[in-house]
């Protein structure tokens, strides 16, 4: 009985956590400003101009033809998108899994316990 008050507040954190990181991960710049950002450093760091970037190729020697296409999902590659996705669909399993697997542990234990009780032996 007192697992549920607290299952629910740490599925409440989570929610927090994940809804407070997608505000991150948009680019809303209001959202920088508990990791000591300003507005318009935020804002600079989500949307940097072309020519910072071109400066930044330019340092590090790259050419244009290694410039990603905008066949992207997200701000993320094909590639990368799916590979978490499929991480995102392998935890989300195996944590179902591994909570069926504690209910029904807990349901054995209760049979095993009401049957101790009773003096039954199978």
């Amino acid at each position: 009985m007192q697992r549920k008050p607290l299952q629910k507040v740490i599925l409440w954190f989570a929610v927090l956590a994940i809804a407070i990181s997608t505000v991150g991960w948009a680019g809303i710049p209001g959202s920088y400003a508990w990791i000591g950002m300003s507005p318009a450093e935020a804002e600079a760091a989500v949307n940097p101009d072309e020519e910072e970037i071109q400066w930044f190729r330019d340092q590090l020697g790259i050419s244009d033809q290694y410039r990603q296409a905008h066949d992207e999902i997200l701000g993320m590659s094909w590639a990368h998108f799916l590979t978490m996705a499929f991480l995102v669909l392998f935890a989300v399993g195996a944590l179902y899994v591994f909570v069926q697997r504690q209910r029904r542990s807990r349901e054995i234990l209760e049979i095993i316990q009401k049957e101790m009780k009773d003096g039954n032996t199978g």
